[in-house]
C-alpha cells in the first residue's frame, strides 16, 4: 500500500511539529497503550521503559522512515536492526496493529483536529502500514529460518565461571532442557533471555551476546554485574522493542528493587541463579556478525572493552576453529583484569597468526562518562602491523563502551580506515548512532 504524492506530502508537513512534541508523543502512547494492554510489559525492558528511551527510540524510528518514505533504501541497515531484535523478542503482527492505533492517537492529540484532518490521518495509516509491513516481512523470513525453533525454549544453567578475578563478569554455559541439537548462529550474534525475578510483576527481557563459537550441545552468555552505574551498558537500541545484550545495572539487594532500576537481570542472574536452574531463551539474531562459512584470509582486527569482548570472544573462538590460518589482531581494553585473558593468550600460542594486546583504560567501563582522556593514549602503543593498515581489506569489530567505540573508530579513520570495513555492537538505547557504524 504506498503512498501517493499528496499522501506523503501531507505525512512529511506534519514530522516538524511531531517531532517538536516528540517527547510527549513517547510519553502519551506508551502509557495509554500500556494501560490497556498490560501484557506487552512482558516485551518491553523495564529500565528503557522507565527512563524513557525505548518510547522515544521508537518514535524516533517512526518518523525517520517517514521522513525517508521516498527512498526507504537509506534506512534499510536500521530496519534490518530492528527486525532482528522484534524475531528475537518473538513480536507478532498482531503487536503492529495495536502500536499503530496508540501511536496514531498520540499523534492526532499533539496536532488537534485542525492539523489532524480526516486526510491527514488516512497518509499517515498508510505510512505506518508501509513499515509495518516492510518490517513484518523482513521478520516472516527471518522466522523461516528459525526453522523448528519458535518462540521461547526452555535451557538449564550447566555451569557458572567468572571471567574476573572481581567476579563481576560471569559467564553461562546452558544446555537445552529437551536434549536437542542447538542451531548454529553467526558469531558476533545474541539471544534474548526470559526469567521471572523476585518482586516483579511482569517477566524480565534482556538480550545477551553469545560468547562462545556455535555448538549444537551448548550456548554461552557472559554477563556483567553494575555496580551502581548511571546508565544500562550493553542494552541495545531500536524499535517496539528492547534489550541488553551483555550487562545491566544496580545493587544486588533484589528486595528493593524498582521496575525502572537497571541491573535487574544481570545481577539478578549474578547472584541469584545457579547451576542446574532453568531459563528460556529465543534462537539467536542480530547483524553485528562475522561470516566463517567462507574462506577468508584477509586480516580481521577484533577491539574490545570491559564485557564488550562477549561477542568478539565468539568470533575468535570461531576463527580459531574454522580460519586457523587467518591473521587476528586481538586488542582488549579493560579497567583491571581483563576477562577471558587466558582463552585468548591460549588460542594466540596454538595459533601463530593471532597477535594481542591487552592494556588498561578506564574508557572500558560504563559508570565513568566524566572521563574525557583520549583514547589515542592508549593507541599509541599500536603498530601499523598491529591493525593490519597496509592491507585495504582489513575487517575491523569494535564492542563497547559507546565513548570507547567513538574514540576508537576516530583513531581508525585517522589511520585512512574507510568506514565501511569497521563493524560497531551499539550497546544502548536512546544514545548517539555512530557515523560510520554499518551495524
Amino acid at each position: 500500500m504506498a503512498l501517493n504524492y499528496k499522501e506523503a506530502k501531507l505525512v512529511i508537513d506534519t514530522i516538524p511539529a511531531l517531532r517538536k512534541h516528540g517527547e510527549h508523543i513517547s510519553t502519551v502512547f506508551y502509557k495509554t497503550m500500556l494501560r490497556d494492554h498490560p501484557e506487552l510489559h512482558n516485551y518491553f525492558n523495564s529500565v528503557h521503559m522507565s527512563s524513557g528511551a525505548q518510547p522515544r527510540e521508537l518514535t524516533k524510528l517512526i518518523l525517520a522512515f517517514a521522513s525517508n518514505i521516498s527512498n526507504i533504501s537509506e534506512l534499510v541497515p536500521k530496519l534490518e536492526r530492528v527486525a532482528n531484535k522484534h524475531v528475537s523478542l518473538n513480536i507478532q503482527p498482531e503487536h503492529y496493529d495495536i502500536v499503530g492505533k496508540y501511536l496514531l492517537r498520540a499523534f492526532s492529540a499533539v496536532l488537534g483536529p485542525a492539523a489532524m484532518t480526516p486526510d491527514v490521518q488516512l497518509a499517515w495509516m498508510r505510512m505506518y502500514t508501509v513499515m509495518a509491513k516492510v518490517l513484518m516481512g523482513r521478520e516472516a523470513h527471518l522466522y523461516r529460518e528459525f526453522e523448528n525453533w519458535k518462540g521461547w525454549r526452555k535451557f538449564m544453567i550447566y555451569s557458572k565461571k567468572n571471567e574476573t578475578l572481581e567476579g563481576n563478569i560471569v559467564s553461562f554455559t546452558l544446555k537445552p532442557t529437551d536434549g536437542k541439537p542447538l542451531p548454529s548462529f553467526m558469531p558476533g550474534q545474541y539471544t534474548t533471555l526470559r526469567l521471572t525475578v523476585p518482586g516483579m510483576k511482569y517477566a524480565q527481557l534482556r538480550q545477551y551476546s553469545l560468547s562462545d563459537a556455535p555448538s549444537h550441545d551448548y550456548y554461552r552468555i557472559t554477563v556483567k554485574r553494575d555496580q551502581g552505574s548511571n546508565w544500562d551498558y550493553a542494552g541495545q537500541d531500536d524499535a517496539m522493542t528492547v534489550s541488553s545484550a551483555a550487562t545491566s545495572a544496580s545493587d544486588s539487594s533484589l528486595g528493593s528493587l524498582h521496575p525502572g532500576r537497571p541491573g535487574i537481570v544481570s545481577n539478578s542472574l549474578i547472584d541469584e541463579f545457579h547451576e542446574g536452574d532453568t531459563i528460556e531463551l529465543t534462537h539467536p539474531a542480530g547483524v553485528f556478525q562475522l561470516d566463517t562459512n567462507i574462506d577468508n584470509s584477509m586480516p580481521l582486527v577484533l577491539i574490545s572493552a570491559g564485557v564488550g569482548v562477549s561477542p568478539l570472544m565468539a568470533m575468535l573462538s570461531t576463527v580459531a576453529e574454522k580460519q586457523m590460518n587467518r591473521p587476528v589482531s586481538w586488542i582488549q581494553a579493560s579497567r583491571h583484569d581483563a576477562p577471558f585473558q587466558a582463552d585468548v593468550n591460549s588460542i594466540a600460542k596454538r595459533l601463530p597468526n593471532v597477535r594481542t594486546k591487552f592494556f588498561k583504560s578506564r574508557l572500558s567501563d560504563s559508570d565513568v562518562l566524566s572521563y574525557t582522556s583520549s583514547f589515542d593514549n592508549d593507541f599509541l602503543s599500536l603498530t601499523a602491523e598491529d591493525l593490519y593498515l597496509s592491507n585495504g581489506s582489513t575487517e575491523y569489530k569494535i564492542c563497547g563502551p559507546e565513548d570507547f567505540m567513538m574514540q576508537a573508530s576516530s583513531h581508525l579513520a585517522r589511520q585512512g580506515v574507510k568506514p565501511e570495513r569497521v563493524q560497531f555492537e551499539v550497546f544502548s538505547i536512546g544514545s548517539y548512532e555512530l557515523n560510520n557504524s554499518n551495524s
